[in-house]
């Protein structure tokens, strides 16, 4: 459900949330920040504290291509061919307090609602291990007076591997930060036209200690179909306070905002998330890349983003008239931020292809990357660059953009 008003100006966002207006407060990091906290903002910072020993681990990390997700033998399996008994075995994996394989049957599995994940260690898995072949399907990718999400998991340990999600009146996936929802797992997904963000990791602002730790998402097509997304709340991955995830070997396609304003970063990573990994992507013809971290004012966000690397991905916007069409990649408060060996080409008149935003961007590294447009500093943004190409020529990148989407075989 949209519960904000965004009006974003070229890569600036003014966002009220849940009625609330952000102050940005960055004195947890030990910055000089002008700015007060106004009268209904005037309380004390919740310290949030980062230390890596007590963030899990993911079992599931080292998983070759073509190899589905394992189920562990002490899990209950449920096989299903169709609607009626994918509902019923969820009752049934529900009533076991969890630990429990859903195996769908190639089909179309139409969802009048929304599955709810409460209990931990779920698996809803294809029987081919064929995408294309099992479908969740929504109501339709259309404004809706209900929340619309396919799925939204409130329990660690979900994972998702080898199902299509197509057609949602908000967000096809939606994994609860707030609830401490650790460790996801969604691979060999295709992910289709929903009407808000296409995968969203929410997070509450005034319990800020509560994060969704160890995700990963690989092997993954997220894309509007139509070429163009239905507005600009949109995005491919919006991930509010996450710590560790990985997010790589995924294709972004055509996340690109119709009018109004533009849409999200194909891969979007903020709000008091830190040490993520973004690597080896591809992202095609969208309004922006990947973005780390995201100005915001409010007491608790102690960063927007901290560290994490974007790593070997590949983005790549035609001249193909995208009214909304912007940078490669972006850092705003994103400090000990890692940019390193990506390809960036925008056939397009946007003049930067990275670009790092305000002083708390500090202690960044910029290195081995080729660009056709400049990488510079905006708003006192501070980071060193290294090795950088910013000749890079059409010729060159379409012959690694073929490489690559070879390699990873998620476009047909």
């Amino acid at each position: 459900m949209i519960r904000s008003i965004l009006k974003v100006f070229g890569l600036g966002l003014c966002w009220a949330f849940g009625g609330g207006h952000y102050v940005y407060s960055a004195n947890l990091l030990g910055i000089a920040v002008s700015e007060k906290p106004s009268d209904s903002q005037a309380q004390t910072p919740k310290v949030v504290s980062f230390d890596k020993k007590s963030v899990p681990t993911n079992p599931y990390m080292n998983l070759s291509r073509l190899q589905q997700t394992p189920i562990p033998p002490d899990y209950s399996i449920h096989y299903v061919s169709n609607v009626v008994e994918l509902w019923r075995a969820l009752a049934q994996v529900k009533k076991m307090s969890g630990s429990g394989a859903i195996v769908l049957s190639d089909g179309m599995y139409q969802l009048q609602k929304t599955i709810y994940i409460t209990v931990p260690n779920i698996m809803l898995l294809s029987k081919s291990a064929d995408p294309r072949a099992v479908i969740l399907k929504g109501r339709g990718m259309q404004r809706s007076n209900r929340v619309e999400n396919l799925i939204h998991v409130n329990a660690s340990g979900f994972i998702l591997d080898g199902i299509t999600l197509r057609e949602a009146g908000n967000h096809l996936i939606q994994i609860a930060a707030e609830q401490n929802a650790d460790t996801p797992v969604i691979r060999n997904c295709i992910m289709q036209d929903g009407y808000e963000q296409l995968l969203k990791i929410s997070y509450n602002k005034n319990r800020p200690e509560q994060f969704s730790d160890a995700g990963l998402v690989e092997y993954c097509l997220f894309e509007y179909t139509q070429g163009i997304g239905p507005n600009y709340y949109i995005g491919g991955i919006d991930a509010h306070g996450i710590r560790n995830w990985v997010i790589r070997s995924n294709v972004f396609k055509a996340i690109a905002s119709p009018s109004e304003y533009i849409a999200e970063f194909a891969i979007h990573v903020w709000t008091n998330a830190s040490n993520n990994i973004v690597e080896g992507n591809v992202i095609l013809d969208s309004d922006r890349g990947i973005g780390f971290g995201m100005r915001q004012n409010h007491p608790n966000i102690r960063y927007s983003n901290y560290g994490g690397e974007v790593k070997n991905n590949i983005i790549y916007h035609a001249n193909n008239g995208d009214a909304f069409a912007d940078t490669g990649i972006a850092l705003e408060d994103s400090p000990n931020t890692l940019i390193k060996g990506n390809m960036v080409f925008l056939a397009h008149n946007y003049p930067r292809a990275i670009e790092y935003r305000y002083p708390t961007t500090n202690n960044v590294m910029i290195e081995d990357n080729q660009t056709n447009r400049s990488i510079t500093s905006r708003d006192g943004g501070q980071a060193r660059l290294k090795n950088n190409n910013e000749a890079l020529e059409k010729v060159g990148i379409l012959s690694q953009l073929n490489t690559r989407l070879g390699e990873l075989g998620l476009l047909e």
